[in-house]
């Protein structure tokens, strides 16, 4: 009986307790599951902000990649079609993932004007990202208000996508804004004097060499921005007396001294300094955007042929003064390769003098000319000669190498650039026939024109100098004590992808000329710019919230 009675509790226990077991299971198993959707839902959260934290990025990049290659604006998303957004990469929305953004400007493009005269064109804008996740329904929406700042590239004296190197042997001296999107590698043989109170790097700046690491034994004098315009001019070293080593990104206390020291001329990343977006190697191509605006359009064909247009309507050579436009041949030294140093290029001839008076000088400055047969094994290009003096403003764009032969816009000098793969220079002595460098002597010559031209980088981690701002235009005589005078501005925007013959100095290449460069202060006033020169634009961001 009392075992009956011990087995009827039990089971009345049994039958109470698992139903409650089995509820408190329940309630577990539902707050662990209701804590691992809170989890999950607060990482769909977090992933979706740093979505449209990303991309507030882009719009903002494709602001300023718009402005600077004439794309229009503002943006708006379609159907979440990104295509309008250049550099989003590839895979950006995961799985589930959506979003949706706009742009509007918030004012009117207005210009600022600073105490030398560069006028930087400001405009606002709003964009809003909104990233949705569908599964969770969870969305995050970004605001931003930016400002979008436009320079005037030729309004440096020096502008570099890419790394920059200025190591000159002789004495130079710079004057006018520098800037780098990339690192800055400044030295000197003897005495390289920085003459401008705006020396900017996107990233770092070292007085040393990038081929090799080495320091340059000789100074480097930057100018002190000054606290009032009355105070003296004064320059410090990059190694002052009691400087153990000089003062670059190297140091600790670069930051801090750098500042102390130019009291605001010199500024790299750590001081707020940010790539500027430029134009894309793709507008100088034959389907660009210069050539589809070009006054006038030269096209050597492959088969070869001519075709040519002026304002749109189609020309014959016959069309223009004998000799206006023809075709050379020489040998481009640098271009060789190891098996043939003296490498024979073809080249369309443009005779300046007698495009003059053809009647179709390009009405709005804007001339293209290109090669069809121009290749990296064959760095066919263009040049122009007997340009000293021009019928007007000119730009002449080409994406082959383009050669300036003898004196060029010296006379009556007109608003002039030169936008190419590669910039050459031939003195009024050159000679096409004379193929023995140890003749191939020089002569004075003079220009005055502003340059964007690509260049054969320094590798990464050292290898073959690239030649450096100081080899900016390259050579191809001996000019041993012969000047080279330009006024103007030296712009690199992109790597040379038809003329990649490497830097070499001497023989049979070229010699140095005593370098009489300068930037020329006439691009300050923006009326004397050359016709379609481009912007670099900042974006400058100044107001961000959450809604």
């Amino acid at each position: 009986m009392i075992m009956r009675k011990k087995k009827g509790i039990i089971l009345i226990f049994v039958y109470t307790i698992i139903p409650l077991l089995l509820v408190l299971a329940g309630i577990t198993i539902r707050r662990g599951i209701n804590e691992l959707n809170l989890a999950k839902i607060n990482k769909i959260n977090t992933e979706a902000l740093y979505l449209a934290e990303a991309g507030l990025k882009q719009i903002a990049y494709a602001i300023a990649h718009n402005s600077a290659n004439h794309i229009s604006l503002p943006l708006t998303s379609n159907d979440n079609d990104w295509t309008a957004i250049p550099g989003l990469p590839s895979g950006f929305l995961p799985p589930n993932f959506s979003l949706e953004y706009t742009c509007v400007s918030t004012d009117s493009e207005y210009s600022v004007t600073d105490s030398a005269g560069i006028i930087t064109f400001v405009q606002h804008y709003k964009i809003r990202a909104k990233v949705t996740h569908s599964e969770y329904d969870v969305s995050v929406v970004l605001n931003q208000i930016i400002a979008r700042n436009k320079t005037y590239t030729f309004q440096h004296a020096v502008f570099y996508e890419d790394d920059l190197e200025m190591l000159p042997g002789p004495n130079m001296t710079l004057s006018g804004r520098v800037h780098s999107n990339s690192d800055i590698y400044i030295g000197a043989n003897n005495t390289l004097t920085i003459d401008t109170t705006y020396l900017y790097s996107a990233g770092n700046i070292y007085n040393e060499r990038k081929d090799n690491g080495s320091v340059p034994s000789g100074d480097v004098s930057i100018k002190k921005k000054k606290d009032k315009p009355t105070d003296p001019d004064e320059y410090y070293l990059m190694k002052e007396a009691g400087d153990t080593d000089p003062l670059d990104s190297n140091r600790s206390d670069w930051t801090d001294e750098s500042q102390n020291r130019w009291n605001g001329t010199v500024k790299s990343s750590v001081h707020g300094v940010t790539a500027l977006a430029i134009p894309a190697v793709g507008s100088i191509q034959p389907d660009g955007y210069y050539a589809a605006n070009a006054g006038l359009k030269i096209t050597r064909k492959s088969d070869g042929s001519w075709e040519i247009y002026s304002g749109g309507s189609p020309l014959n050579m016959s069309d223009f003064p004998s000799g206006t436009i023809t075709e050379s041949t020489f040998k481009d030294n640098r271009e060789g390769d190891s098996d043939d140093p003296d490498d024979i290029i073809t080249v369309v001839d443009i005779d300046i003098d007698k495009l003059n008076t053809s009647g179709h000088f390009p009405s709005n400055g804007l001339l293209y000319v290109t090669r069809e047969d121009a290749t990296s094994s064959q760095a066919n290009g263009v040049r122009l000669k007997s340009g000293g003096e021009l019928n007007g403003a000119l730009t002449v764009v080409s994406n082959d190498p383009v050669y300036i032969k003898g004196d060029y816009n010296n006379t009556n000098k007109k608003p002039a650039a030169i936008i190419c793969d590669a910039v050459n220079i031939l003195s009024n002595s050159w000679d096409d026939s004379n193929d023995d460098f140890d003749h191939r002597d020089a002569s004075d010559t003079e220009i005055n024109a502003a340059f964007i031209s690509g260049i054969v980088p320094t590798p990464d981690g050292g290898g073959n100098y690239s030649g450096g701002l100081e080899n900016y235009p390259r050579l191809h005589e001996s000019w041993s004590g012969k000047t080279l005078k330009i006024r103007g501005s030296f712009v690199e925007l992109w790597e040379s992808s038809i003329a990649q013959g490497k830097w070499h100095y001497g023989s049979p290449i070229y010699r140095a000329p005593v370098r009489d460069w300068d930037y020329d202060t006439d691009f300050n006033n923006s009326s004397n710019l050359p016709p379609f020169t481009p912007f670099a634009v900042e974006i400058q961001r100044i107001v961000w919230w959450k809604s």
